[in-house]
């Protein structure tokens, strides 16, 4: 309320104080406990131009009832509740922290000080209730005997920084649960690489929990270093990424690989304050792209040996034939027991195959009758190269029994057993067998068939051992006996 009249204002206190100066002057304060300014107190008007002066926001709560009195900067926090604030008691001005004012007069009034950091209260300040965080600091203030009248409370609003403060926190947690949920190492590096300043391994790697300038020593190969430090050296010339995949010294002590990538992180100048890196463990997919180069290269032996096998025999099965159509059909069954075995061999990935599997594959189209065919034995892996040349031999000795042998009636038998046994030296040995049974009598050939030649001189040859065709009445009797290395992996 405006009492005084236009041409005394000026002449009372706080003249050239700002807005809330003119404010003050112009209040009628003869409504309020504190009475008209001209019989205030000295201690209050002096507090009262102090507070004026002041470019941070400040309030003085005065008396029990606590009147308010403040500054321009306190009014701008006040929001739509200025100038109503202007004498009004604080527990009335501020209700939804009565409590909290209240404490603060208790304690200031009996001579006592608060100071609080980010305090957080939910104030009505533009018509919605909202989270406000404040610097607070409460004192009391002293009248003539040196009695506490008044708080004097410094105000700073500190909400947009605690704010900040928070979207960044929640940024960085973010950012580490993204970190923590990869399996990818993170590490940070100085600015020339010299340093690094952390690495967080997760089991992959050694952990760098402190700066160190041995990284290169603890992390890379002598031999590889010269490589590695020129493409970091490039990406620092050109202020680009590092990507480099390259071997490391896993955690374990063994040998690893991993996929690097780096990004240099800038100031406001444009000049690299650190690089920010994650490296993948692509040790596996390394082992596996090895592995492949491998099987490539066995594949190509193969091929080429496959093709001087069917060359082989096509040369054999044509050669002075009589009966063209006969020795189509032969060339063809042969060709299909040489896919068999290679089918087989692909399904294992060309590093061996099954010993019963290869011989059930052979004969096991060509017997009339489940039970006149016999497999037994404990089952070995077999090398690609046994492999092959047994399927061949076995699908021989099939046909044959077929067409003249043991199939060739209806009660003749095929058994075909294996057992490994040691030598006189010790050396491990596979001793395979066929034999027919109760089909028709049979003689030695007069001539070496190709079939005869294949298992006898091509399978022995092959393997590295004995082949032995004994054509005896009951009918024929096959034994191959071959070296340890005929397993995989010899």
């Amino acid at each position: 309320m405006i009492t005084h009249p236009a041409g005394e204002i000026e002449h009372l206190p706080f003249h050239g104080t700002g807005e809330m100066g003119n404010l003050i002057r112009a209040f009628d304060w003869s409504e309020t406990p504190l009475g008209p300014i001209s019989k205030w107190p000295q201690s209050l008007k002096i507090m009262t131009g102090m507070l004026l002066l002041s470019p941070v926001p400040i309030v003085l709560i005065w008396g029990g009832d606590g009147i308010m009195i403040y500054n321009d900067a306190y009014s701008v926090f006040a929001g739509d509740r200025h100038p109503k604030l202007l004498g009004c008691k604080v527990r009335e001005g501020w209700e939804e922290v009565a409590d909290f004012n209240d404490n603060v007069m208790k304690i200031c009034l009996a001579g006592g000080v608060l100071s609080y950091q980010n305090q957080e209260l939910t104030l009505i300040r533009h018509g919605r209730p909202e989270p406000v965080w404040m610097n607070l600091d409460y004192s009391p203030v002293l009248d003539e005997s040196g009695e506490p009248v008044g708080v004097l409370a410094v105000v700073v609003e500190t909400t947009e920084s605690v704010l900040a403060q928070r979207r960044l926190r929640e940024s960085e947690e973010r950012f580490r649960a993204l970190t923590t949920a990869t399996s990818d190492v993170v590490y940070r590096m100085s600015p020339d690489w010299k340093e690094m300043r952390q690495l967080d391994g997760r089991g992959f790697l050694p952990d760098t929990e402190s700066p160190s300038v041995a990284w290169q020593e603890l992390y890379l190969f002598p031999e590889d270093i010269g490589h590695i430090q020129a493409v970091i050296d490039e990406a620092v010339r050109t202020k680009g990424v590092f990507q480099y995949e390259h071997r490391v010294r896993r955690a374990d002590g063994s040998v690893g690989w991993t996929l690097s990538r780096a990004v240099p992180i800038f100031d406001r100048r444009g000049r690299i304050v650190e690089w920010f890196g994650a490296a993948s463990d692509v040790t596996e997919r390394k082992r596996n792209e090895e592995h492949l180069k491998l099987v490539v290269h066995e594949l190509n032996h193969r091929v080429k040996n496959n093709l001087a096998m069917i060359q082989a025999i096509a040369t054999q099965t044509f050669r002075n034939t009589a009966d063209l159509k006969e020795a189509q059909t032969r060339f063809s069954a042969r060709m299909v027991a040489l896919a068999q075995a290679n089918d087989l061999l692909t399904g294992e990935r060309w590093v061996g195959a099954s010993l019963r599997g290869a011989i059930e594959q052979s004969i096991r189209s060509h017997c009339p009758e489940e039970h006149r065919c016999a497999i037994k034995g404990e089952d070995v892996k077999l090398s690609p190269k046994t492999a092959l040349a047994l399927t061949l031999a076995m699908h021989e000795m099939a046909t044959n029994a077929l067409k003249y042998g043991a199939w060739s009636n209806s009660s003749g038998k095929v058994s075909v057993s294996w057992s490994t046994y040691a030598d006189r030296e010790g050396a491990k040995r596979l001793r395979i067998e066929w034999r027919e049974t109760a089909g028709p009598q049979v003689e030695p050939p007069l001539r070496r068939g190709f079939g005869s030649v294949l298992i006898e001189r091509g399978l022995a040859r092959e393997i590295g051992g004995e082949v032995k065709m004994e054509f005896v009445p009951g009918g024929l009797v096959c034994t191959i006996d071959a070296p340890e290395n005929v397993y995989a992996g010899q």
